[in-house]
C-alpha cells in the first residue's frame, strides 16, 4: 500500500514555510522506517531511527528533512555537538535549508565560539542566499504560492540574522585576530551589509593591534572615500604616510584635510563642548605639526614656518613633538632669513635654543646650529 506523509517544517522566526510532502510506500523498509521515526517518543531512539535511515538511504527524498529533525533532536537531547554535525549533512542534502541552517547558527551562539558563530553564519547565510535564489516551482494553487513568497521572505530574514550573528560576535569578541576573522568573514558574505561600516573603525584598531598597519590603513582609506568626515581616520592616515615616509603628498593631503574638517566640524553628538574642544586642540595640533614637519623635510620653509607657528601652541602638552617642531622651525627661520632678515635669524636662533634644552634626538644638531649661528650672526 502507497501513502502521501506530509512532514511540515516551520520555520524559526514565526513565518510558516510551505510542507515538505514525500510519497512514501509504506510497504518499502524506508517507508517503514520513516513511519517509525514519526511514531517513537523516546528521543534517543528516535535519533538513533534517524541516523539509520540517513546512513542507509543518503539519496532518499526525505533524508534532508529527517536529518533536519535528528540536529533538532539532538539539540532537544543538550547534544549540540552532534546537533551541528547533523546540521552539517542536512545541508548537504538540502543545501536551501535556511530555518534548518538557523537553528544551528543558533546553537552556535549558545556555545559562544566565535569561530563556530563563525562557520555556521556563513553557512547560514549561503543556504539562505540560496533559498532566495531559487526558481519557483510550478504552483498548484494560491495557497501554495503565497507559501512560498512567505518561504523567501523568511529566508531573507535569515540571511540579514546571519550578518547580524556575525557582527554581534565581532563585538563580542576581544582578541584581534578573532576580530578579524569575523569582520572579513561578514565583508565577504555581504559587502553591502548594513553592519559592514559599523565594524570599520573597530575592524581598523584590530589591525593596528596585530601589527598590520598596511591592511588598516587600506580599510581608514576605503572608509575615508566613503566618509571624508572622520577625523580619526583622517589622523591615523596621515600618520601612517608620514611615519613610513611612503608618500610625503598624502601625508599633506591627509593632514590638510583633517585641519580644514576639524576648523569646521562642530561637536559632535555625544560629545560636550569642553571635551570636543579639548580633542580638537590636540588634532589640530598635530595635523599642523605633521604639514610642518613635512613642508620642511621638502625645502618648503615658507609653508613649515607657517604650519609649525600653527602647531606649537597647540602641541606643548604632546612632549615628543614640540622638540621636532622646534628645530623645524629653526631651520625654516634661518632658511628665510639668510636672504636678509635679521629678524628671523633671531628667532631662528631662539627656537634652537629652546630645542638645545630638551633632551631629544634634536638636541645635538640643534645645538650645534645653535653654535654656528653665533659664531656667523654674534648672537648671545
Amino acid at each position: 500500500m502507497r501513502m502521501v506523509i506530509a512532514f511540515t517544517i516551520l520555520a524559526l522566526l514565526a513565518l510558516p514555510a510551505p510542507g515538505q510532502k514525500f510519497d512514501i510506500d509504506t510497504d518499502t523498509p524506508e517507508g517503514q522506517l520513516l513511519q517509525e521515526i514519526g511514531s517513537e517518543e523516546d528521543l534517543s531512539k528516535k535519533a538513533a531511527l534517524m541516523e539509520k535511515f540517513a546512513a542507509e538511504y543518503p539519496k532518499h527524498e526525505a533524508t534532508g528533512w529527517v536529518l533536519g529533525q535528528l540536529s533538532t533532536t539532538y539539540a532537544k537531547m543538550n547534544e549540540p555537538a552532534k546537533a551541528l554535525e547533523a546540521g552539517e549533512k542536512m545541508l548537504q542534502a538540502d543545501p536551501a535549508n535556511a530555518a534548518g541552517a538557523h537553528a544551528m547558527l543558533k546553537i552556535a551562539e549558545e556555545r559562544k565560539d566565535p569561530d563556530l558563530i563563525k562557520k555556521w553564519a556563513v553557512l547560514t547565510f549561503d543556504a539562505a542566499k540560496k533559498a532566495v535564489e531559487a526558481t519557483p516551482p510550478k504552483f498548484e494553487d494560491s495557497d501554495h504560492e503565497q507559501a512560498w513568497k512567505q518561504n523567501v521572505d523568511f529566508a531573507k530574514q535569515v540571511g540579514t540574522y546571519a550578518e547580524y550573528s556575525l557582527f554581534n560576535s565581532f563585538l563580542q569578541t576581544a582578541e584581534p585576530a578573532k576580530k578579524i576573522e569575523l569582520g572579513e568573514a561578514l565583508q565577504q558574505v555581504n559587502p553591502q551589509s548594513q553592519y559592514a561600516s559599523q565594524i570599520t573603525p573597530h575592524l581598523f584598531l584590530a589591525y593596528r593591534e596585530v601589527g598590520n598597519a598596511e591592511k588598516a590603513i587600506a580599510i581608514a582609506e576605503a572608509s575615508l572615500a566613503k566618509d571624508p568626515t572622520n577625523e580619526d581616520m583622517l589622523l591615523a592616515t596621515a600618520d601612517y604616510y608620514m611615519n613610513t615616509k611612503k608618500d610625503a603628498a598624502k601625508t599633506l593631503d591627509y593632514s590638510k584635510k583633517l585641519v580644514d574638517l576639524l576648523n569646521a566640524k562642530p561637536a559632535p553628538e555625544g560629545i560636550g563642548p569642553a571635551e570636543w574642544e579639548k580633542k580638537k586642540k590636540s588634532m589640530l595640533g598635530v595635523g599642523h605639526w605633521m604639514m610642518g614637519v613635512t613642508y620642511s623635510t621638502q625645502s618648503k620653509f615658507a609653508d613649515a614656518n607657517k604650519s609649525l607657528r600653527e602647531a606649537l601652541p597647540l602641541v606643548e602638552d604632546n612632549p615628543p613633538l614640540v622638540p621636532p617642531a622646534l628645530f623645524h622651525l629653526g631651520l625654516a627661520n634661518f632658511k628665510l632669513g639668510e636672504k636678509g632678515n635679521d629678524q628671523m635669524i633671531l628667532e631662528a636662533f631662539n627656537y634652537f635654543k629652546r630645542c638645545a634644552s630638551i633632551k631629544s634626538p634634536f638636541q645635538a644638531a640643534a645645538q650645534k646650529n645653535l653654535s654656528a649661528i653665533q659664531s656667523q650672526y654674534h648672537i648671545r
